[in-house]
């Protein structure tokens, strides 16, 4: 079996899948606020901590947890499993509001 490579970017990939220049993707895409990263900062203790939704590799929602110290680069990071993309916003909110508790504010 041989395939055809395209001209403008020589993947095969991009042949058997009919993409051409300019055309639009068939893959849909998901672009909202619960998919961008949520950074809060605390300016007293110099910390921050960032959460965002994001599907693994198997298709399965995670929480994503960053936190750390602003003056170095260490930092721990944490992925949380969900079993929807509603339970995701609830701890989205969840975590928000322990940020706000405990003086971080939204950035």
């Amino acid at each position: 079996m041989t395939t055809q490579r395209h001209p403008s970017n020589g993947s095969p990939l991009a042949k058997q899948q009919g993409a051409l220049p300019g055309e639009v993707s068939a893959v849909p895409t998901v672009l909202s606020d619960e998919i961008t990263p949520q950074y809060w900062v605390n300016a007293e203790t110099g910390r921050y901590y960032a959460a965002r939704l994001a599907m693994n590799l198997f298709g399965q929602w995670e929480l994503e947890q960053a936190w750390g110290s602003l003056s170095s680069r260490r930092g721990r990071r944490r992925y949380v499993p969900l079993a929807s993309f509603a339970q995701g916003q609830a701890q989205l909110q969840i975590v928000a509001q322990r940020r706000q508790q405990r003086g971080y504010t939204s950035k």
